[in-house]
């Protein structure tokens, strides 16, 4: 019968060469859950950002036209008080 395995270093070669495959499957696997979550995390920060345009739009703008307007009545006010009380 024909013996592949004669010595104790074909065995060696054989579990050094499963363990190489078994490392090589391990490695393509986590770099295949690796790709998915970056895939994953892409699409939550796109959604993010379209989320803070969104807030920056309807709710930023708007206030910062408040404050625009706040500011220009009070020059308003100023220049209303300054009339009525010219200084002497």
């Amino acid at each position: 019968m024909f013996e592949l395995y004669k010595t104790p270093l074909d065995y060696l070669y054989l579990v050094s060469s499963l363990s190489i495959g078994l490392v090589a499957l391990f490695l393509v696997i986590a770099l295949f859950n690796l790709i998915c979550i970056l895939r994953n995390a892409r699409k939550v920060s796109e959604k993010a950002k379209d989320t803070i345009d969104l807030l920056n739009h309807y709710l930023w703008q708007p206030i910062k036209i408040m404050l625009m307007l706040v500011e220009k009545l009070k020059d308003v006010q100023f220049a209303a008080k300054a009339r009525r009380h010219p200084k002497q």
